[in-house]
């Protein structure tokens, strides 16, 4: 047990599952366990967008979190979204709604509140040492969409908080079971215990090497968002070049319009009418390598994927600059980089 006085908000918290808060005035007992102090919190409960957008919210959140020894909070209807398609786990870090409460409301505790609202700007300095200090509640707002506030943590983020839930890997697998059973007459036995290892054992397969792609077109055609064929095409012949086995999953919210588009390629395969949106994220990164079009649902498949990505310029992310949304393996074609000094061009 820790005593933890609160008057000057001086958390003596260890990094570490918590199993129990009780709060008493001006000081609280916690039982953890590790060791490391967390005396801050940061967090979001805005729900714009969809779930592209709140990935970002989320994965920035954890990513302040972490490089500061904070608490992370977030609402339980976000918590419940993500973990409907993902493990999620945070459990280091997060704090429940009832203690987050008790702290926030608690007139007897001296907490100094701040905000940041974004959309798609990259903040340096709140990556300085004591930006979100002691005694800080952080809220993030709007959307946070440059990948290099969390990038330091991509591993936690790719392995442990957004990787597959095991209903949903279980489906997914489903539908490459079902490609080998159709492409080569064989049902491979996958083991199916985590995310990471089942993209490795599709990874390792002889048969063929997966692409992913996303096209998004609902609401990108009448902005004029909306890739074209011409790019689809190109980004397809430079695979297909480079790996001669390779077959492509393709998921839409247009399915009609790319089974047109797509109907006389044999190596072509669209998920399901009945793949949730979560589904077909899940479908995406479970490839090698990516095509997107444009959007943050798409630009996560790609960074889930962790391979090769080829991604539209006709996209406006909204950045003040391109290399705040776009990694540096980013491929952009019309010699555009996706970041100064990349090799990366087409």
């Amino acid at each position: 047990m820790i005593l933890i006085v609160i008057g000057l908000y001086m958390t003596k918290l260890k990094y570490g599952l918590v199993t129990d808060i009780l709060i008493s005035n001006s000081i609280f007992t916690i039982t953890t366990i590790n060791n490391q102090n967390i005396q801050c919190i940061v967090y979001f409960q805005e729900r714009s967008g969809r779930l592209g957008n709140r990935m970002f919210m989320a994965a920035s959140a954890y990513g302040l979190a972490r490089l500061h020894s904070c608490h992370l909070y977030l609402t339980p209807e976000t918590i419940t979204e993500m973990q409907s398609v993902f493990i999620f786990d945070l459990s280091p870090l997060l704090i429940s709604t009832t203690t987050f409460n008790s702290i926030v409301h608690n007139p007897s505790i001296s907490i100094t509140k701040k905000s940041r609202s974004i959309t798609c700007q990259y903040v340096p300095e709140l990556t300085r040492p004591n930006a979100i200090a002691p005694g800080d509640i952080f809220e993030l707002k709007h959307y946070w969409q440059s990948y290099l506030h969390f990038t330091k943590y991509n591993d936690d983020i790719r392995e442990r908080i957004f990787s597959a839930a095991q209903s949903i890997l279980q489906k997914v697998s489903k539908l490459f079971v079902d490609i080998y059973k159709l492409k080569v007459h064989f049902k491979p036995k996958f083991a199916l215990d985590n995310h990471q290892l089942f993209k490795n054992q599709l990874a390792q397969s002889n048969w063929t090497t997966w692409i992913g792609i996303h096209v998004r077109r609902s609401d990108f055609v009448p902005l004029q968002f909306s890739s074209s064929e011409e790019y689809l095409f190109f980004a397809i012949e430079y695979y297909t070049k480079r790996y001669p086995n390779a077959h492509f999953i393709v998921a839409s919210d247009d399915k009609r319009y790319c089974r047109k588009l797509f109907h006389n390629r044999a190596n072509f395969f669209l998920t399901p009418e009945s793949f949730s949106m979560g589904e077909d994220l899940i479908a995406l990164s479970l490839c090698e390598h990516s095509i997107v079009t444009g959007g943050t649902f798409g630009w996560w498949t790609a960074y889930l994927a962790n391979g090769h990505v080829i991604h539209d310029k006709v996209y406006p992310s909204g950045c003040e600059r391109r290399e705040y949304y776009y990694p540096p393996w980013f491929m952009i074609p019309g010699n555009v980089r996706a970041q100064k000094n990349s090799n990366y061009t087409l």
